[in-house]
């Protein structure tokens, strides 16, 4: 992991398809997370858990729609939700486990 002013990055992190395996993310102090799937990954879907402390009860994100998720696909980056701005603690879980990079913006 390293740290700029305006961003940090997490070069891999191993998501977990169980909730309480999956890894704490500390998302304060950012507004955007764009995460990067390497080639060869089984991940197509992830879906956010959001807590207002990193050892709090992480409550499924939901909007007006519904559950919030993502598709996605290996060998893409994608600007994940806008809908996770201003959250402290998020955990993101995928249908599948396997590595991603983050790249949190402030």
């Amino acid at each position: 992991m390293y740290t700029n002013p305006q961003n940090t990055v997490i070069e891999s992190i191993t998501l977990d398809s169980t909730l309480g395996d999956s890894p704490v993310i500390t998302f304060k102090g950012f507004r955007k997370i764009v995460c990067a799937i390497p080639a060869g990954s089984s991940i197509t879907s992830l879906t956010y858990y959001v807590s207002p402390t990193s050892d709090g009860t992480f409550l499924q994100l939901y909007n007006s729609s519904g559950a919030v998720s993502t598709t996605v696909a290996a060998e893409r980056a994608y600007q994940l939700t806008s809908e996770l701005e201003g959250i402290s603690y998020l955990k993101i879980v995928p249908n599948n486990d396997g590595n991603v990079s983050l790249h949190l913006i402030s």
